[in-house]
């Protein structure tokens, strides 16, 4: 589909003691690829709604081809994950769908259950828009989303992964570049036992997106306590506005949230 708009979910097989060790304990290591594998297909089932934009799956171990086959990872191209850390195979995944002629790329990962479609429509009318790159800051420092209009590779190697440093670091580099980006509404991934916590409360808050099978995994898991932050309060689960940000503008502390953009709109 020469010319469209392109997801990538970049994923990893729910084999477990492979996937969200952070959350054990308090989970065990089947129970945590149990619900990483929830949180993976409540993702491609969302993509799935998706129109005029095509789905490509960048999994691995290679030998979980098979997994990636069915429902409801059906509707997605299949793509062994390529590269030595996940910056190349991100920067890898994303020069191979521009090679094959898509206009803009997008990236989404498997462990944050409040990412929806819309949000996903959003990030390209953001690039559609005029913005080089799209980012959906997460609570933790990184990003749950991140969309290009053209290959920028230079924006990947040397970044310290899994630090509360990612998005700021990249950023930085946008802003020496000379590109102009976007942030949409921040959400919170699931990587902790106070992420897991504070994904019950969102269950009760929040009925969309409906994300069944990961509403229903928690659903059936033992409560947990409420969970506070080190600084003694509730973590907060709520997004806040993006703004987009252009060349020369003042580097945040962190993810950007509040403002309205100066031309006086939120990403949609």
């Amino acid at each position: 589909m020469k010319g469209s708009d392109t997801l990538i979910l970049m994923c990893k097989a729910p084999i477990p003691g492979t996937v969200k060790t952070r959350l054990c304990p308090p989970l065990s290591r089947r129970q945590a690829a149990a619900l990483y594998a929830c949180f993976l297909e409540d993702t491609a089932g969302e993509a799935a709604s998706l129109r005029r934009i095509r789905r490509r799956l960048c999994y691995a171990p290679p030998e979980a081809k098979a997994y990636f086959l069915a429902a409801p990872f059906s509707g997605f191209l299949p793509r062994e994950q390529k590269g030595n850390g996940l910056g190349e195979r991100m920067a890898h995944a994303m020069e191979e769908a521009f090679s094959e002629g898509a206009r803009r790329v997008a990236i989404v990962g498997g462990d944050c259950p409040a990412l929806s479609a819309e949000r996903i429509r959003s990030a390209f009318r953001e690039l559609s828009d005029g913005a080089d790159a799209v980012f959906g800051p997460s609570e933790d420092g990184g990003f749950y989303l991140i969309g290009l209009s053209a290959p920028s590779p230079f924006l990947f190697p040397g970044i310290e992964w899994s630090t509360g440093t990612v998005l700021t670091e990249i950023l930085s580099r946008c802003r020496n570049a000379g590109m102009t980006y976007a942030l949409l509404p921040a959400e919170s991934d699931v990587d902790t036992a106070e992420d897991l916590a504070a994904l019950r409360r969102w269950t009760r808050a929040r009925t969309r997106p409906p994300c069944p099978r990961t509403r229903g995994w928690i659903a059936s898991y033992p409560p947990t306590e409420r969970t506070t932050s080190s600084r003694g309060e509730e973590r907060a689960s709520s997004p806040s506005p993006g703004r987009r940000l252009r060349s020369g503008e003042r580097s945040p502390s962190g993810p950007a949230r509040g403002p309205r953009s100066r031309t006086g709109r939120s990403p949609r």
